[in-house]
């Protein structure tokens, strides 16, 4: 099975040792990393890759990411183009049809909606507050506002309605002293729930990136999210239906089950980010990984995938809607 690799200690060295990528950290080595089956390395923070090892991770095409050891997305080294002509063109002749871009946005939007509403009612059933039933309802109408939407401003529109309402409530679900949301912020994160949840974002889209590429789709163009120098708009698209089963859930799970604690996080003063500390970081990423490995039931085929597999399914759910005219359908699991 293929798999991703995490490098974050300070100042650590890579070098290739044969077939092998060894990590040196004070001259000492402290990890070892075996490329036979690595889909990605993510290197995050001060992390020095020698020439022998970036040759061995070109020579076998291993996705190389560079974040910021807060999670932040740099670069990544990217291997020659895709020869998925066919499918490129297939995806912008798609995409330039107002009326089918905005079947797949619809799509997009109607999965994220779901898969959030499952995430709050599933914290009502266990006898959360009756503001998280409250806003289910709002975000039902929001997802019943979609259906009637026009124009791809409109499906945003909706979107960004169901999103206040999550949020709104999203609070309600943390119980653990010292953890407080009091709304999504972000660019930068100003509390340490934002950060997580910043972070895990960012461990996704690098996920639904590996994805697209692998299925050789045009990262940069999608329906929901207009074209803008930069993003990787489709990437974005796909990564919504995942946000809240993969992300918040384990954003919630760590905080709850104390992976991570208040100390984990140091505030820099009144109205500068928190800094999230490396070793909580590197958690994040041990559990992230840890749960793209978990299995879940994918109906589409019939059988339990893990979900690093099931965000490749989802991408090429799309090339086939490109391809062959086929309508999409999010991920929404039971």
């Amino acid at each position: 099975m293929t798999r991703t690799a995490y490098v974050a200690q300070k100042g650590a060295v890579v070098r290739r040792e044969g077939e092998l990528l060894n990590v040196y950290v004070g001259g000492k080595r402290e990890g070892q990393i075996a490329v036979h089956d690595l889909a990605q390395i993510v290197l995050m923070g001060n992390v020095l890759l020698t020439p022998g090892a970036l040759d061995l991770l070109i020579e076998r095409r291993v996705d190389t990411v560079l974040l910021t050891l807060h999670g932040k997305y740099r670069a990544r080294l990217v291997g020659p183009g895709s020869h998925h002509i066919t499918l490129r063109i297939a995806q912008y002749e798609t995409l330039r049809d107002a009326g089918r871009a905005l079947g797949i946005a619809k799509a997009v939007v109607r999965g994220k909606i779901a898969n959030q509403r499952t995430l709050l009612m599933r914290h009502a059933r266990q006898g959360g507050e009756e503001s998280l039933r409250r806003a289910c309802v709002s975000m039902q109408a929001a997802g019943e506002r979609l259906e009637l939407a026009g124009t791809l401003d409109e499906a945003r529109g909706c979107e960004g309605s169901a999103a206040a309402a999550y949020f709104r409530v999203f609070g309600a679900l943390i119980k653990k002293e010292g953890f407080r949301f009091d709304g999504r912020n972000r660019r930068p994160p100003m509390d340490p729930v934002n950060a997580l949840l910043s972070l895990g974002y960012t461990f996704l889209a690098n996920a639904v990136e590996a994805a697209v590429h692998v299925v050789g789709l045009d990262a940069y163009l999608g329906a929901l999210h207009a074209p803008e120098a930069g993003r990787p708009s489709l990437v974005c698209d796909l990564e919504e239906e995942f946000r809240a089963p993969v992300v918040d859930a384990l954003v919630l799970a760590a905080i709850h089950r104390e992976a991570v604690v208040p100390g984990d996080f140091e505030d820099a003063g009144e109205g500068e980010p928190v800094v999230m500390k490396p070793e909580a970081v590197k958690t994040m990423a041990r559990l992230f990984e840890r749960r793209l490995a978990r299995p879940v039931r994918y109906e589409r085929l019939g059988v339990r995938l893990p979900w690093r597999q099931v965000i490749e399914q989802q991408a090429r759910a799309m090339a086939r809607c490109f391809l062959k005219g086929e309508p999409y359908e999010a991920f929404t699991p039971r």
